[in-house]
């Protein structure tokens, strides 16, 4: 019978900085979440008299991760400080919950946005199941639940632009990108790439081992038997945001949502079983209940729960969009949100939250702002509060009532018998008029410019909304470069001085502003009407030359100090106190992991003299240098990520490579030394005082030793590491004019050349030919008569035959752009 009773709110979890894209209930105990503040969270009960601040998982503090190599994965995904998050507050309702509070373990931090996750179940490989998550940064992060090491334990790399879907069969994975394509991986390797897709890859599902469907933002569903496609249907009339398999997986029917607000239920050869036009808005997420309902969410705020094509309820979250919705095995939901915050549904009232919270959860829906919905209101023809004493016609029905003057939102809830009120109306501010786009009206519509020669992406505006939702949405419609967010954003501030949802106060713009003038089109890179200056990026460069300096700084933080004192507790235990560290050691290793934590700008005072700094490299020298084997691992490992926020490393009064070479960070045979030492060389490209150190009279010394550390070597961290080095010193060369940087170019090249014949690892060989191409980018023709002696368009046309040309695409397309270049050298 439960589920005839409504669903109410069960509890809130506070910990992401950022909107909640992806949310997953393992099951009644275990929720996993991913946000745009780049972490992976576990959520686990907080059990009985346990200390709230003691974090639940105790596999979160790796005590063996300094002791061994590091796994053979790329180091782009790296781990982070975990820090528990006690029960807090839900700042919509200002009240705790009072049912089992949930605590969350961070298990994996990216350096970008994370948009899906996926969980693989437990095997005898993998006791504990696997986390999979992706993002911004085209890679897919494998690593068991709490583990906290700063790499996966499996690092999938193929996609060339934002994984946005995930979905797993088995041992079988698949995801979706903004790169058109799917990918099918089986071993932790490529098994199949799905073509044929004219947009992104927005929803995925894996039927079987060889059989998938792929959602795309073209509005179509297509179905693969391995990688050939055998079916499209037009499913939606715009992108296809999300795929859920329906609970027979024998019969294989799913269900789909999208862009249009509609619903849509399939067999498995691809007929139409039902049609529901669920949200007057996008649909982000579907899921299904143990019972057989569905439930959906999307921008217009709410969570709807279906059964079939009739609507049960409607629930109003106080944000600007409902991302994510997750069914437990009992029958509960989660829903993620625009504010960061998880918030848990139950029908069943023993996990329900008490009144006092219920009630406050109401309030805060009540007075949430949100955008006129018609063109006009005509405030003195709606219906004043005795409206309200009839019954909707349907559940989700909405009224707006004039309330002594005020516009108000209301909605029909028929499990409640009653209307609630979900907001209160912003009246349009712009120009008196609202403009319509796509079937909506806003307050703004602006023209923005991101390519020559091609019409303008609409960008919608209502000053209601937050500019940075608007500015990210309208990047993610557009599949455009998350790195115009901050720029699209503040134009949009600029030109409408709009507030954020939620607040009480109406905001105040410009009598003039025009939605329909010409002045209001943006090209980034422009001036802004408002006379200052953008700090938007140029449109787009070509892939060659790449101009920005690359680093690995992540850490985990707790991990590496624990290991320090571990490795302290035991040269105290057989009496070496002579190697071991005193009180001031222990606070100078505290200081500076708390900079660490929030570093400051590497040209900053604190940065470069601050006693954090100073006292706590000293710290670290004395270890890297008195400590053998092993055991100084974990100060390398502190060593590079300081390297990375001050000059203090290369300042300090020491030779930083002379310190690395005598602890044996040059040596083939120590792989994981060398790891760190190469990342501590290509972290100091980011202030000025490291740049000229390493390209300065070293970088001769610097390519030998690395070049030579890396010949030979099947370590993956290490030949990326190397690699990214050397592309860094390729943007430092392709920067400067002086023409004594050719000798470095020519030794640079060697190297280079050496790195692409001999590659054994994709990813390092695109570093490698990325490096490669933006040397030869630097267009000195007399540089060029070294390419020719070494041979390197052969070198290059050898390379693009030996590597797959349809898995590696973009290593083709760095390859054509240098063969380019090199011809247009002997003109």
């Amino acid at each position: 019978m439960a589920k005839d009773l409504p669903f109410k709110l069960s509890q809130t979890l506070v910990g992401h900085g950022e909107d909640v894209k992806d949310v997953l209930f393992v099951d009644p105990t275990t929720i996993i979440s991913c946000s745009r503040d780049a972490t992976v969270r576990i959520w686990r009960p907080l059990a009985s008299g346990e200390d709230k601040d003691h974090s639940l998982d105790s596999s979160a503090q790796d005590s063996n991760a300094m002791d061994t190599d590091p796994p053979q994965t790329s180091g782009a995904t790296a781990g982070t400080e975990s820090t528990p998050n006690p029960p807090v507050t839900d700042p919509a309702t200002s009240l705790a919950t009072t049912v089992s509070v949930f605590t969350d373990t961070i298990n994996s931090n990216a350096q970008g946005f994370v948009n899906c996750i996926a969980y693989m179940k437990p095997d005898a490989e993998h006791p504990e199941g696997l986390v999979i998550s992706a993002g911004q940064e085209s890679l897919i992060d494998v690593r068991p639940p709490g583990y906290l090491g700063p790499d996966a334990a499996y690092l999938l790399i193929g996609h060339s632009g934002n994984v946005c879907s995930l979905d797993v069969h088995g041992a079988t994975i698949i995801s979706g990108s903004w790169d058109k394509t799917a990918i099918v991986w089986k071993n932790w390797e490529k098994k199949y790439v799905l073509e044929g897709h004219t947009a992104a890859v927005w929803a995925v599902l894996a039927v079987s081992d060889t059989e998938f469907i792929t959602g795309c933002a073209d509005g179509k569903i297509r179905w693969y038997h391995e990688n050939q496609l055998y079916r499209s249907v037009q499913g939606h009339t715009q992108p296809v945001r999300g795929i859920h398999r329906l609970h027979d997986e024998k019969d294989g029917a799913f269900i789909t949502c999208g862009n249009d607000g509609v619903i849509k239920s399939w067999t498995k050869e691809g007929r139409e079983i039902e049609t529901v036009y669920a949200h007057n808005a996008y649909i982000y997420s579907i899921t299904v209940l143990p019972n057989g309902e569905w439930a959906s969410c999307g921008e217009d705020r709410t969570l709807k729960v279906w059964r079939k094509a009739q609507c049960l309820q409607s629930i109003s979250h106080p944000c600007i969009s409902v991302w994510c919705v997750s069914a437990s095995p009992n029958g509960d939901l989660i829903t993620g949100a625009s504010d960061g915050v998880l918030r848990i549904w139950s029908r069943e009232p023993t996990r329900q939250a008490d009144e006092e919270t219920l009630k406050a959860y109401s309030e805060a829906i009540a007075n949430t702002t949100i955008a006129e919905e018609t063109t006009d209101i005509d405030k003195a023809s709606l219906p004043g509060m005795s409206a309200l004493g009839r019954p909707g016609k349907y559940n989700g029905e909405k009224i707006h009532i004039n309330n002594e003057g005020n516009v108000e939102a209301y909605q029909w809830s028929s499990t409640e018998t009653t209307w609630e009120q979900v907001g209160v109306i912003a009246s349009a501010v712009s120009s008196g008029r609202k403009v319509e786009y796509d079937g909506q009206f806003y307050d703004y519509v602006f023209d923005v410019d991101f390519e020559e020669g091609k019409p303008p992406k609409k960008l919608p505006f209502n000053a209601s909304q937050n500019p940075w939702d608007a500015a990210r949405l309208f990047l993610e419609r557009n599949e455009l470069p998350m790195s115009y967010l901050d720029t699209t954003a503040n134009f949009i501030v600029q030109n409408t001085r709009g507030t954020q949802i939620g607040a009480s106060q109406q905001p105040q713009l410009p009598a003039s502003a025009d939605p329909f003038g010409i002045e209001n089109r943006y090209r980034p890179g422009d001036e802004l009407n408002t006379g200052t200056q953008s700090s938007a990026p140029p449109p787009p460069p070509k892939v060659l030359p790449w101009k920005t300096y690359l680093d690995i700084a992540n850490v985990n933080l707790d991990a590496a100090a624990k290991k320090i004192l571990d490795h302290n507790a035991y040269f105290l235990s057989i009496g070496q106190k002579e190697k071991s560290l005193n009180d001031e050691d222990l606070q100078a290793l505290k200081a500076l992991t708390g900079f660490l934590a929030k570093p400051s700008a590497p040209t900053s005072a604190s940065a470069k003299s601050s006693a954090a700094v100073t006292d706590g490299l000293a710290l670290l020298i004395k270890i890297i240098t008195e400590w053998e084997g092993v055991r100084n691992l974990a100060a390398l490992d502190l060593l590079r990520a300081l390297a990375r926020y001050s000059p203090a490393v290369v300042t300090y009064g020491v030779d930083i490579v002379e310190i690395l070479d005598t602890v044996g960070c040059f040596q083939p045979a120590n792989a994981s030394h060398a790891i760190f030492g190469v990342r501590v060389l290509l972290n100091s490209f980011h202030h000025a005082e490291g740049l000229e150190y390493v390209t300065g009279e070293k970088v001769y010394e610097i390519l030998e030793k690395v070049g030579s550390v890396v010949e030979g070597s099947a370590n993956r961290l290490l030949l990326i590491s190397a690699d990214t080095l050397f592309l860094n010193y390729a943007v430092k060369i392709s920067k400067s004019t002086n023409k004594t940087e050719e000798e470095k170019a020519i030794s640079l090249l060697q190297v280079l050349i050496r790195r692409v014949q001999n590659y054994t690892d994709t990813e390092a060989l695109y570093r490698a030919i990325m490096a490669l191409g933006t040397l030869l980018a630097t267009g000195k023709r007399s540089f060029y008569g070294a390419v020719e002696k070494f041979g390197t368009k052969r070198v290059v046309e050898e390379v693009v035959k030996k590597i797959d040309g349809e898995k590696e695409k973009r290593i083709v397309d760095v390859a054509a752009e240098i063969e380019v270049l090199i011809s247009n050298s002997g003109r």
